[in-house]
């Protein structure tokens, strides 16, 4: 523990460093932090998302199937019959429509009113990774999960109730996608190093974002965007784990400062002009500040909060400045003779809705 202390510290100074000299810094958020167990058994999870229409978290639960949680009663709503295998979920709240990416490759189709599930359509083979719905188009955009050579993404269409639009990329894996407003969709391919963004409307790749690469960025894993800004943000693995901002028009690089290891997520709080940065496998979630000076803009790490092994998938409540993360009590075997990894051994009726709240909005 002391070693991982000592990682996260250094990470914070170098960040600090990195920053072009200003006033005072900001101070850290004095976040509160409540635990939500949750009954079930089940070795993995994927994503959740806020329902854009009341105060209830989508959580896909793989094995344990999509459960929905009240974040104010504190309370399990219900867990969606016939939906094992919940891998992501997005919100069509104009459709009253709720869509389900799963690990068989099917796309489930849920009545959000009443959170039950109307179909469950055959799309592909493998697992789909992730799910965004396009106001812009009205359509829906899926990802598929690991492939070995080629993966596709698919538009399916909710009037037609059927997928109208596949086209295929040269790739291994999508991390999960952004959606704009403008009605396109960065999608990070982490095994070939890349960012892709694509029209929603048409799948095809934007002009110069058919796979941009960014300095030191071995492998782009989450985004996040200050739209109003025109910034992009990119966590990336690999032996040396940094953050890349960019434009997020024309993708040029702004600066590349140091994080935490095995981002899964990210996201962007314009109210407090902060990016919140989790790390399971640091058990953290770093608050980096964004910051105008004379000749720009600067970007300063605050600090960071302890979280738990494994909260590496985060969804951020930004009207109420509420991060939940998602983590399960576990066993970690000793590798193998052969030096070989073991997975964890995750405990039954241990997942918990880690709810961290960072306090009222600056003035």
């Amino acid at each position: 523990m002391r070693r991982h202390h000592k990682h996260i510290a250094a990470v914070l100074l170098a960040l600090s460093a990195g920053a072009a000299c200003g006033d005072t810094p900001p101070a850290m958020p004095q976040a509160a932090i409540r635990s939500d167990v949750l009954p079930g058994s089940g070795h993995s999870w994927g994503f959740g998302a806020l329902d854009p229409t009341r105060p209830y978290l989508f959580i896909a639960r793989r094995e344990n199937g999509l459960s929905v949680f009240d974040t104010v009663r504190r309370q399990l709503v219900k867990d969606v019959p016939g939906t094992a295998g919940a891998n992501a979920v997005a919100f069509a709240p104009g459709l009253d429509r709720a869509f389900v990416a799963y690990m068989d490759g099917a796309l489930g189709i849920v009545r959000l009113s009443d959170m039950v599930q109307l179909q469950r359509i055959a799309v592909d083979a493998g697992n789909l990774n992730n799910a965004v719905f396009d106001a812009a188009s009205g359509k829906l955009i899926l990802t598929g999960g690991r492939r070995e050579q080629h993966s596709a993404i698919y538009q399916f269409d909710p009037t037609a109730g059927r997928i109208i639009l596949k086209r295929e990329f040269e790739a291994r894996k999508f991390d999960a996608p952004l959606g704009l407003a403008d009605g396109s969709i960065l999608v990070p391919l982490r095994d070939e190093g890349r960012v892709m963004r694509i029209s929603a409307a048409t799948l095809e790749p934007l002009p110069g974002w058919s796979g941009k690469r960014f300095d030191g960025c071995e492998h782009p894993s989450a985004l996040a965007a200050d739209e109003h800004r025109k910034r992009l943000f990119i966590a990336c693995r690999g032996k040396a784990p940094q953050l890349t901002v960019a434009r997020l028009d024309d993708g040029a690089a702004i600066a590349a400062l140091p994080t935490t290891p095995a981002v899964n997520a990210l996201a962007w709080d314009t109210a407090r002009q902060q990016l919140l940065i989790p790390s399971g496998n640091a058990a953290s979630l770093s608050i980096l500040q964004r910051e105008d000076v004379k000749n720009g803009e600067h970007y300063r790490m605050l600090g960071y909060i302890g979280t738990r092994p494994w909260a590496h998938n985060m969804t951020y409540d930004a009207a109420r400045g509420i991060a939940h993360l998602f983590t399960m009590n576990f066993t970690q075997p000793a590798p193998e003779a052969d030096g070989l990894k073991q997975d964890p051994q995750f405990h039954a009726d241990s997942f918990t809705i880690l709810s961290i709240t960072l306090g009222p909005q600056p003035n």
